[in-house]
């Protein structure tokens, strides 16, 4: 009978008792109101307390006395995130079940859920993202709740926590890369999300920089303004080399540079890919265009940083192959027409060398060479032929004239 009310006043708030109904349902449902919120706010205080208790963690000298705030600190941490998973578990769950939910918190139970069969899978990857989803559900809860002095308290342990967190997670998707078990196609996905995740999520909150702010613009006018739907493959590529390369400045140590290698090396082959599977010349061009600009992307973010080399004669080539680009890249702000063209010839020449034994990409090599007749890319070898005077005689001919 109580579930029929409850449909009932949710399809309509007309009426003395539609209205009490929906009052009290707010009151018991909503996260100022419920039971959850006391025991919550008491936990968030304590953890809050702890952390900022430990931020002068370095300057106490007793080992046991250090230990005992950083137990008591990861003791009050636990108990508060087991809190805010009962909080989903029961009072969100109810809510659902009631159909009195919000659409923010069908959302969370829905990744709660993804989260649950993430355990079986993954237990590390489990156990940051369970962290992560429940500090940023309590996150959304405080800025529409609180006022702004604890606002700026519990923001300080917010971000904190959870850049580490990203940065954790970031480091596992990288080990993940060298684990032959695991899909790569589907980790580079993850990796990608994860950047544009802390970009969108966390970002936003972190003290103001140039750098922060460079991020936040290239993301709002370049990134966002993608239509992932129109061109689809086109820019879902170019959506990931971006945020590849917002990514040294977020996780510079969390993404390694063999893993961030990878990242690159996948996306070229989804671009070569592009070529092959595209028909019209203007979105093929359109794609070659972009390759162009991840292989210089991937040579400055990569190859120009690398230390470790298979050979030295390797090593040499590449250095070469590095200050040449460095000389006519100097023409840049003189001769830009000129510079473009160099620059074409110049990734494109060295990727044509890259595939020329592999034979699922002959369609892209001869679309290359086009290209390169275009730009005057091949090198043109000196006309050495000449002409003799005198009579053509075959050699038996030779051979009667002089008696043999």
């Amino acid at each position: 009978m109580a579930e029929v009310q409850l449909k009932l006043v949710k399809r309509t708030e007309d009426g003395v008792f539609g209205k009490a109904i929906n009052n009290l349902n707010r009151m018991l449902y909503s996260p100022s109101g419920s039971f959850f919120n006391i025991t919550i706010n008491a936990k968030r205080n304590n953890v809050v307390k702890n952390f900022l208790q430990n931020e002068n963690l370095e300057k106490i000298t007793n080992d046991k006395k250090r230990s005992q705030m950083m137990t008591k600190y990861e003791r009050t941490y636990e108990s508060y995130l087991t809190m805010l998973e009962n909080y989903i578990k029961e009072t969100i769950y109810n809510k659902s079940k009631k159909k009195v939910s919000s659409i923010k918190e069908n959302k969370i139970l829905s990744n709660y859920y993804e989260l649950i069969n993430l355990k079986s899978i993954d237990l590390v990857e489990y156990k940051y993202k369970r962290q992560t989803l429940l500090l940023s559900m309590d996150w959304d809860i405080i800025l529409t709740t609180k006022g702004n002095s604890f606002v700026e308290r519990y923001k300080k342990f917010y971000i904190s926590v959870v850049e580490q967190l990203y940065k954790s997670l970031m480091r596992h998707y990288a080990i993940n890369l060298t684990d032959a078990t695991k899909d790569k196609a589907q980790t580079y996905q993850h990796i990608y999300d994860l950047i544009e995740d802390y970009i969108k999520d966390i970002l936003p909150y972190v003290e103001e920089t140039e750098t922060r702010n460079r991020i936040l613009e290239v993301y709002k006018n370049q990134i966002m303004t993608l239509d992932t739907y129109n061109k689809k493959t086109y820019n879902e590529i170019k959506k990931s080399v971006l945020l590849l390369e917002l990514s040294k400045f977020m996780f510079a140590y969390s993404l390694p540079m063999v893993a961030l290698d990878q990242c690159y090396q996948e996306l070229i082959t989804n671009c070569r890919i592009a070529i092959l599977n595209s028909y019209l010349d203007a979105d093929k061009f359109e794609i070659y265009q972009l390759l162009i600009d991840l292989l210089e992307s991937y040579n400055i973010n990569v190859l120009s940083k690398k230390i470790y080399w298979e050979t030295d004669s390797e090593k040499e080539e590449y250095i070469r192959f590095w200050n040449k680009y460095n000389e006519f890249k100097k023409l840049e702000r003189i001769d830009y027409s000129e510079y473009m063209r160099l620059r074409e010839i110049h990734f494109i020449m060295d990727d044509l060398q890259k595939i020329k034994n592999d034979k699922k990409y002959d369609e892209v090599r001869s679309y290359y060479r086009e290209r390169m007749k275009q730009q005057k890319g091949f090198r043109r070898f000196k006309n050495c032929a000449g002409s003799r005077h005198g009579t053509w005689r075959t050699r038996r001919r030779i051979m009667a004239d002089e008696g043999v």
